[in-house]
């Protein structure tokens, strides 16, 4: 019996084997997250999902920041714009727009699916 075979034939299946891995990851700047907040509030830009107001004190500044031109399409270090090339957005928008790589959506196209 191979070792796969033996864990998936108990009820319990292991998790959390460390895995060493060389990935690519791109530098963001604590200020232009602050700014981008200051500058559109911390409520979701495509769902209207507010933290705060469903969580009380514990969700209070809560948001995820979109770039709106992924960085990794950029090739390049470069100069951001809070209020042009950032977005709140709360978790679940967040992931649904990266959620496939190679056809990230856009806001409008996030806000299409919604009202769907």
């Amino acid at each position: 019996m191979f070792k796969e075979e033996a864990e998936t034939t108990s009820s319990f299946i292991k998790e959390g084997k460390t895995i060493k891995f060389y990935g690519t990851k791109y530098e963001r700047n604590p200020r232009n997250r602050r700014r981008a907040i200051e500058f559109h509030g911390t409520v979701c830009k495509i769902c209207g999902f507010d933290f705060e107001k469903t969580y009380g004190t514990r969700g209070m500044g809560f948001i995820e920041i979109h770039h709106i031109k992924p960085l990794s399409f950029t090739n390049e270090e470069t100069y951001i714009n809070p209020e042009t090339d950032l977005i709140p957005v709360c978790a679940n928008c967040h992931r649904m727009i990266h959620r496939n790589k190679n056809k990230i959506l856009s806001i409008e196209e996030m806000k299409s699916l919604i009202k769907k």
